[in-house]
């Protein structure tokens, strides 16, 4: 499988965590590439233009990090971040939901808050922000029932906090939300969360 993610993209590096915390990275032909580079090379491959999006040795295309993550689980037989039925599935799943939509309220704020002048929405910026703060404070209270080790859900929270960290979309969050804070200190130890930190 190829692979093509950005290095700062929540997204890429929920796949990368997965693929590392299920012993299959090494399986993976990791593209790295740059924005510039995805602007020329991803719409010939996914035509919506974003990554991650992965392509397999039979030449089939894997879109979205949710459908990629799932496909790297099923290529471990001894770890799983996904659990094959039952109501630990749904949970899981919905979990990777909130934090993928965590993800997508963060970027859209810093991306309008990075908007020129005159052309930038406060009035975006702050829904976005309410968004933020809306799943922040849900997961505050659920961060006391997170998987430990972190299965696919908290691995997609984790990222996305660890890029409204890196774009300091919610500043002071880690105090305001404590629980969370104290998981996301600790999930932060892990060596894939280490080994794929935003630069």
């Amino acid at each position: 499988m190829k692979c093509y993610a950005t290095s700062n993209s929540p997204y890429a590096r929920k796949v990368r965590i997965a693929a590392l915390e299920t012993g299959v990275y090494g399986k993976v032909d990791w593209q790295m590439i740059t924005r510039e580079e995805r602007a020329e090379i991803v719409p010939d491959i996914n035509p919506l233009g974003k990554v991650p999006v992965a392509v397999l040795n039979s030449g089939h295309v894997l879109c979205d990090s949710p459908v990629i993550c799932a496909y790297v689980d099923s290529l471990s037989s001894d770890t799983n971040l996904i659990p094959k039925s039952g109501s630990e599935r749904w949970e899981v799943l919905t979990l990777e939901a909130l934090g993928d939509g965590l993800g997508e309220a963060v970027i859209a704020a810093s991306q309008e808050d990075q908007r020129p002048g005159e052309k930038r929405s406060q009035g975006v910026v702050d829904r976005q922000v309410g968004k933020a703060n809306a799943t922040l404070n849900f997961l505050n209270h659920a961060a006391k029932k997170f998987n430990s080790p972190p299965l696919m859900g908290e691995i997609a929270v984790a990222c996305a906090l660890g890029y409204m960290e890196f774009r300091d979309v919610v500043p002071g969050w880690r105090d305001k939300y404590a629980n969370l804070g104290s998981w996301y200190a600790e999930v932060l130890k892990r060596q894939s969360f280490i080994d794929t930190n935003p630069d």
